[in-house]
């Protein structure tokens, strides 16, 4: 609640009870010319029985001039207490208007900030995503791997980094234009995140280059055939804008802990396993051959 409107608040509980003393003086006021009434009514009928003594006459027309004051006095305070009554509720009017305003003004500011806080939560969104694709960015990635690698550690799990490229892009883009590129990337990405489970990450690593992380990894062949499988989905066939395409791609693979404990070393190695993997015809290459794990 803002001081604007405490104080509108204050306002309208001193003036309530500032109308409450003015309400009480008029009922106070009303009850003394009743009083005064009925004391005129009694003197009345004194001056009206003919044989009444004099002294019993005197009183009564002394009494009826004390009423006649009294009623004259107590019109004389009714008048300034409606005067104050009304001047009372002129300024109430106009503090419970202002604090009417004030609440509108603050659910407007609760609006406004409402739209401000899913704006920024939006901008935050995309400046983690992909503008072209729609998956998470580099650091989007980078922030889920230090994340996974924390979780890895603490309960020893294993994971996996797959590096993806996909081959002969430049000359795709140079044969049938950067719009055919674009949808060729989306339909990797798509069908890279078809392939996962829905624990698992892919992201783009920028220009023709993807990554993924897989989660809670038991075995190494699991993630070879979790590779092998995504370059034979990519290789499917495509038809954009009448002209088909078969896509090929290469996959590398680094392993945790075994090709590294660190973010930066299971990129760099994946990576190194990736450009391997264009050198062969399978297109998927682990970081260091099973015997060489055995070995180490």
């Amino acid at each position: 609640m803002t001081s604007k409107s405490k104080d509108l608040k204050k306002k309208v509980s001193a003036k309530r009870a500032t109308l409450e003393r003015v309400l009480k003086k008029n009922k106070n006021i009303k009850e003394a010319v009743k009083k005064a009434a009925s004391k005129l009514t009694l003197v009345n009928e004194v001056l009206k029985q003919g044989n009444a003594p004099v002294q019993v006459m005197k009183q009564a027309l002394t009494q009826n001039e004390d009423a006649e004051l009294k009623v004259a006095k107590a019109a004389d305070d009714l008048n300034l207490v409606n005067v104050k009554l009304a001047e009372e509720m002129a300024e109430r009017i106009v503090i419970e208007s202002e604090l009417t305003d004030t609440k509108t003004e603050l659910a407007e500011t609760r609006d406004d900030l409402s739209k401000t806080q899913i704006k920024m939560e939006e901008a935050q969104q995309f400046a983690l995503q992909d503008a072209l694709t729609g998956l998470p960015n580099r650091e989007s990635f980078e922030q889920g791997l230090e994340h996974g690698l924390i979780q890895a550690k603490r309960h020893g799990w294993g994971l996996a980094v797959l590096f993806i490229d996909i081959d002969e892009f430049k000359s795709i883009n140079d044969t049938y234009g950067h719009d055919l590129g674009d949808q060729v990337l989306l339909m990797v990405a798509n069908r890279l995140q078809s392939s996962l489970r829905a624990e698992d990450m892919v992201s783009r690593w920028g220009g023709d280059e993807f990554v993924c992380l897989l989660f809670e990894v038991k075995e190494e062949a699991d993630a070879t055939h979790l590779a092998e499988k995504m370059i034979n989905r990519i290789a499917e066939t495509c038809e954009f804008n009448g002209t088909t395409l078969s896509i090929k791609a290469s996959i590398g693979i680094a392993i945790y802990p075994a090709d590294g404990e660190t973010a930066a070393i299971l990129f760099k190695n994946a990576d190194t396993a990736m450009y391997k993997a264009k050198r062969t015809k399978r297109q998927v290459v682990l970081f260091r051959k099973p015997r060489e794990r055995k070995a180490s």
